[in-house]
């Protein structure tokens, strides 16, 4: 799925700024200084290529169960995002997830930092990242429905939330990078095809 019209203008061409999306989500970004800039180098492994990305967030639980569509998190909870927004909800959700993590730990200037290699090499590194996301559905689907577990993580489990991470990995991601790759560079790129795993729960 690509972005809508707006979407695709706001965040794939160039550097994303700050003053147009003011005029697109006042709501969001009248007073927060959100373009932030990370040395690239510690973004998230699991972090989908593209302009908003992240780096050491907080584990709270509260990025993901705002925007179960976008924003995933790893075995400590730490947040990243898995699809990239394409539409107004959406990114109107991610900037949620971005707004209410005390650390800051979001950045949007993906853009000026991913390559075509770096995506290619992100992209063959697939299957490594899928095995630690059925890891994580797994663990979410054998959760208990009372949780006890006081500022770490969502206040209850969220299998749907990797469920659409996966269903990701399977049906869009090749041709989303495919086309990521051609808004950075203005040249088409036919990804390898891989063999990506998958398996059942034991719940």
């Amino acid at each position: 799925m690509t972005p809508s019209t707006d979407i695709e203008r706001l965040l794939f061409t160039g550097r994303v700024d700050k003053i147009s999306l003011q005029e697109y989500l006042p709501d969001f970004v009248d007073d927060w200084n959100f373009v932030g800039y990370s040395d690239f180098k510690e973004v998230n492994w699991l972090n989908t290529p593209g302009p908003i990305y992240t780096t050491i967030t907080d584990n709270c639980g509260t990025g993901q169960p705002a925007a179960m569509n976008n924003v995933g998190g790893g075995e400590d909870y730490r947040e990243i995002i898995f699809r990239q927004p394409v539409t107004r909800q959406e990114l109107e959700e991610t900037l949620t997830a971005a707004l209410i993590d005390p650390f800051g730990a979001y950045y949007f200037d993906g853009n000026l930092n991913w390559t075509t290699e770096l995506i290619k090499e992100w992209w063959l590194k697939s299957n490594e990242r899928i095995s630690y996301i059925l890891d994580r559905y797994e663990e979410e689907i054998c959760l208990p429905d009372v949780l006890d577990r006081p500022l770490y993580g969502p206040r209850e489990g969220i299998p749907d939330n990797y469920k659409n991470w996966l269903d990701f990995y399977q049906i869009g991601m090749k041709e989303y990078l495919e086309w990521y790759i051609f808004k950075l560079t203005n040249q088409r790129t036919n990804l390898l095809n891989l063999n990506l795993t998958g398996q059942e729960s034991n719940c």
